[in-house]
């Protein structure tokens, strides 16, 4: 059936027929807790929010995926969050993460539970008594796990209280005197109040808390507040810290004492990549003040870096995107003094080869006649060289000069290296930078065969991952490909991409695409999972009744909700 014309019983049927063809499932297994979630906002966004709600209710019962915090404050509101929020202080949510091993304010489950409290002075009081506690090891090693926490849930209710600095002594009269820095974490209040208040009711302001109050002092105009707090900061912290202060338009004053305090600014140990990940941060200041120049002498300063995004590189890349978006500023110099850089040994080639596919394009489209052809004729067989000896290195500097090519209008530059990279041995990371390209030049109308091949090794080995950069960069005809593209997939890869693949599609409203995969899934845990997609598709085009048929099967539905 055509996938422009598949109904909702369409699609129902197709969900049943993988459910009856895959069988059962193995006892004791149980649904994904990011699925349940989904599943609750899929009922909401039907217009069914009383079954949302029990639904995000139900999930209580285990670990609270990353996903409970976006769909929490949505669906919950009024005293029925306060409930719900409530019933978690029973259990053990408002002592965890969201996500394992992540253990700062950003990731703890209590911070969505001071939102679902919010404006409730009896449970909002009843949820700091909680995150206050001291749990066993938490007065030593685990010391971190309740600073996280805490400042969770303050940073969330003094947000909620914007402008209301009274709750400020209702929640310092439930601190005990070790825990007044604890207080600092209501940045939204003390925002208009200054530093020198803070330091007088806080004491110390810790790391955790210092880069959300600097960012509250910008914005209530106390850029001096703002500055006096970042240099206190430690390291890291701190870089962060007065990179969020620069901003284009800054007071030249300002902008003077911005840089002169990163220059101070201690970089957190003599190790290469810690001195490394300080320079590309300063290069960044500088650019955020427009001083191109300086950023680009601390480009010509820099050497290799082994934390990821941090070498000269990656800053090289930055710099050309930055003159990208000022043409004005784009002069043959600049961009000369880029790709030195780049041909310098101190880049090493993995991370060359990293970044040529969107260089080339852009000093390309940045340069005059001159350093175009001397671009083509020189720069890029002389980057070229340092790539020999890996495939896939060398390869990206061809598909980067033929980027470049496609931006000056041949279409058809990487058509060929799209049928080499194809036709060879199978590698993700390449075709997947092959795919966004041959979307741009309209591949897929041209030579619909190659470029489903392209898709598919784009697939291959990929898993999730691949999917999920993949299927965002395919427009919506781009993906008529993709069920040929997975069915032509080995058995193994077939079953790792069905789910990730079905997910996109329902969350894109692709009802085609996601009955492919119903007929593609290849084992009962996939079919529960695919299925479920399909049950959450119904459920937000109001189709209800089928809906939770589909979801029982598929262990969606929790026992208040059934």
């Amino acid at each position: 059936m055509p996938v422009d014309l598949i109904t909702s019983t369409d699609l129902a049927n197709h969900a049943r027929a993988a459910l009856a063809r895959c069988g059962a499932v193995q006892p004791g297994w149980r649904a994904d807790r990011a699925d349940r979630v989904e599943w609750a906002v899929a009922r909401f966004d039907g217009g069914d929010h009383a079954g949302a709600a029990e639904e995000l209710t139900a999930c209580l019962d285990g670990w609270l995926p990353k996903e409970f915090a976006a769909a929490a404050p949505r669906i919950l509101t009024g005293e029925q969050a306060v409930r719900v929020a409530t019933a978690a202080l029973d259990g053990e949510h408002a002592y965890r993460p969201f996500v394992s091993g992540r253990n700062d304010p950003d990731h703890a489950v209590a911070g969505t539970l001071a939102r679902l409290v919010a404006g409730n002075p009896d449970a909002e009081a009843a949820l700091l008594r909680a995150v206050l506690v001291v749990r066993p090891n938490e007065d030593r090693g685990l010391a971190h796990f309740r600073v996280a926490r805490i400042s969770a849930v303050l940073a969330v209710l003094a947000e909620a209280h914007a402008g209301e600095p009274a709750y400020l002594d209702r929640w310092s009269a439930l601190l005990h005197e070790d825990d007044r820095p604890r207080l600092a974490a209501a940045a939204d209040l003390w925002g208009p109040l200054g530093l020198a208040e803070v330091d007088r009711r806080c004491g110390t302001v810790e790391d955790v808390d210092g880069e959300r109050l600097v960012v509250a002092f910008l914005t209530a105009g106390r850029f001096d507040d703002a500055l006096a707090l970042a240099i206190r900061l430690g390291p890291s912290h701190q870089q962060r810290a007065l990179l969020t202060l620069a901003t284009t338009g800054l007071p030249a004053a300002r902008a003077k004492a911005l840089v002169s305090a990163f220059r101070k600014c201690p970089k957190g140990g003599r190790e290469r990549d810690t001195q490394m990940i300080y320079q590309h941060r300063f290069a960044q200041l500088c650019l955020a003040l427009d001083r191109v120049d300086d950023a680009l002498a601390v480009l010509g300063r820099m050497r290799d870096c082994r934390v990821s995004g941090y070498g000269p590189g990656p800053l090289a890349r930055e710099v050309l995107r930055w003159l990208g978006g000022r043409r004005e500023a784009a002069t043959p110099e600049r961009l000369r003094a880029v790709l030195d850089v780049l041909a310098d040994p101190r880049v090493i080639p993995q991370e060359l080869a990293a970044v040529v596919v969107e260089v080339f394009p852009l000093v390309h489209a940045l340069a005059d006649v001159r350093l175009r052809a001397e671009l083509v004729e020189v720069r890029v067989p002389q980057l070229r060289a340092r790539l020999r000896g890996v495939r896939r290195w060398l390869l990206m500097a061809d598909v980067g000069l033929g980027a470049a090519r496609v931006e000056a209008g041949d279409v058809t530059a990487l058509d060929s290296m799209c049928a080499q990279v194809a036709s060879g041995p199978p590698d993700t990371r390449l075709s997947l930078v092959l795919v966004r390209q041959a979307v741009r030049t309209g591949l897929s109308a041209r030579d619909r065969e190659l470029f489903t091949r392209l898709v598919g090794g784009a697939l291959r080995d990929g898993g999730w991952s691949a999917v999920e950069v993949l299927l965002p960069a395919l427009d919506a005809e781009a993906r008529t490909v993709v069920p040929d593209a997975v069915a032509a997939l080995p058995a193994g890869d077939q079953r790792r991409v069905v789910v990730p693949v079905a997910r996109f599609a329902e969350q894109v409203g692709d009802a085609g695409l996601l009955a492919a995969m119903l007929d593609a899934v290849p084992d009962a845990q996939g079919a529960r999972r695919v299925a479920g997609r399909a049950a959450m598709a119904l459920a937000r085009g109001g189709e209800l009744p089928a809906a939770l048929d589909i979801a029982r099967h598929c262990g969606l539905v929790g026992e208040a909700a059934s």
